[in-house]
C-alpha cells in the first residue's frame, strides 16, 4: 500500500509542473464551424437512428419472411420433411 501512494504522488508531482506550464490554445472556428458540427451531429444521430430500427426491426421482418414461405409451399402442395409418405421411409 505504501509503495502504491508513494507512486501516485510521485506521478501527481511530476505532472504538476507540465499542467501549470500550458498555455492558452490559440484556436478560431469561423462562423461557418457551427454549422459543420451541427450538421454532422444531426446526421450521425440520423445514421444510429437508422441502425436501431433496423436492428428492432429484424424479428419482424424475419417472421413475415417465414410466413410467406410457409404460406406458398402449403399453396405449392409441398409436405415438410418430417411427413415423409410411409415408402419414402428408410
Amino acid at each position: 500500500m505504501w509503495r502504491s501512494s508513494r507512486l501516485l504522488f510521485l506521478l501527481l508531482s511530476a505532472s504538476l509542473p507540465l499542467v501549470l506550464m500550458s498555455s492558452p490554445a490559440q484556436a478560431y472556428m469561423g462562423p461557418g464551424g457551427g454549422f459543420t458540427l451541427l450538421t454532422m451531429g444531426l446526421g450521425m444521430l440520423a445514421v444510429f437512428s437508422a441502425s436501431v430500427l433496423y436492428f428492432l426491426s429484424w424479428p419482424v421482418r424475419a417472421t413475415k419472411r417465414w410466413l410467406k414461405r410457409r404460406r406458398e409451399s402449403k399453396a405449392a402442395g409441398e409436405h415438410k420433411p418430417d411427413e415423409q409418405h410411409p415408402e419414402e421411409k428408410r
